[in-house]
């Protein structure tokens, strides 16, 4: 059943909330929330931040043109253009948009795709017509204000990446980065859903205000990996657990299943970083309660009632994260994450050039 409107699933969400805090009571039952950000961005990891480049990167700027080629199967390729011509000219306050036909037209101005790779404009800019391979555009609220609204999203996506990562960290270091960040500084919470707004339930909503329950964490970290360069879409799941969402990822040419929800910190946002739900194989999701067969990218379930292609996740380099270990920095010098086990004791793993 397709459905084409983002807002369309705000009532059947309110039953996810089993779901989504399964993980975060897991986490709370044995003390294991959350971290400390990457070791570049405290002084008592002077230690490990001392064989780190000193070299200033060049920071990170948005980017108006993102978009996973992870569901290309469903998405053509050729429409994201058309989708970047339509961007152009919300940023720029435009009323039209060239476009190659009227189906490119409908996907681009689809809520569930401004919600997902342009969120500042969900709901708000709509489309208004095609015809002649020209898209029209209608503002629901004031121009001017609307223009104000994206470049302060602009500002506040960019302000997120510059604190959590740098432009020269590898896929992984990226992943890590942004993970910690989110883990530690996003808090969950379903009392947003009461609203009605944009502004209360979405994507956006999650970025900006930095609460939300897992399908919005899930669609906060991907897009914040898709700003990075890293490749990631939305993954939705159901089964023993309740439904859920999470993040999948692409590093080094291999898929990951990537967990912020129940990996947040709680109520302590000072608390240490639980890698149990971080880089998982999909064995390893699948056994935290969840049916394979209804388990696939969330993105596209207006669209489309099954997916074809396989997001294959078998790698177990970070299999050692999964049995009760925090993280404690990484050192982008030697790529190895240090972490710490149930007595405290540490260790390090290497991600090599992932």
């Amino acid at each position: 059943m397709k459905k084409t409107n983002i807002l369309c699933g705000i009532l059947a969400l309110t039953i996810l909330f089993a779901g989504c805090s399964a993980g975060a009571a897991k986490t709370d039952a044995n003390d294991t929330t959350a971290s400390e950000a990457v070791s570049e961005s405290t002084e008592t990891e002077a230690s490990t931040t001392a064989a780190e480049t000193t070299k200033e990167a060049e920071p990170f700027k948005f980017n108006p043109h993102i978009h996973t080629a992870l569901i290309s199967e469903v998405f053509k390729e050729e429409w994201w253009d058309s989708f970047y011509n339509m961007c152009d000219a919300m940023r720029e306050g435009k009323d039209t948009f060239e476009c190659v036909d009227e189906d490119c037209y409908k996907f681009c101005t689809n809520d569930v795709i401004i919600g997902a790779y342009f969120p500042a404009a969900c709901t708000l800019v709509v489309g208004d017509g095609f015809k002649d391979g020209v898209g029209r555009l209608k503002y629901k609220m004031d121009k001017d204000k609307f223009l104000e609204r994206q470049k302060a999203f602009e500002k506040e996506i960019e302000r997120m990446l510059n604190e959590a990562i740098r432009t020269d960290y590898s896929e992984f270091e990226k992943v890590m980065g942004l993970y910690a960040y989110m883990c530690k500084y996003f808090k969950y919470d379903f009392a947003p859903l009461d609203g009605q707004g944009i502004d209360d339930f979405s994507d956006y909503a999650c970025l900006t205000k930095k609460n939300g329950i897992c399908c919005e964490f899930a669609g906060a970290f991907t897009y914040l990996l898709l700003q990075a360069g890293v490749d990631a879409t939305p993954f939705e799941g159901d089964g023993d657990s309740g439904y859920h969402g999470w993040t999948y990822v692409v590093v080094g040419g291999k898929g990951y299943h990537c967990d912020a929800t129940w990996g947040a910190h709680g109520e302590d946002p000072d608390a240490d970083l639980l890698l149990m739900y971080f880089m998982l194989t999909e064995k390893e999701r699948l056994d935290n309660g969840f049916e394979k067969e209804k388990t696939r990218p969330d993105i596209v379930w207006p669209f489309v009632d099954e997916v074809k292609s396989t997001y294959p996740a078998d790698d177990t380099t970070f299999a050692v994260f999964h049995d009760y270990i925090w993280f404690v920095s990484m050192d982008t010098e030697r790529n190895v994450i240090i972490y710490k086990d149930v007595d405290g004791r540490t260790s390090e793993l290497s991600y090599g050039d992932l």
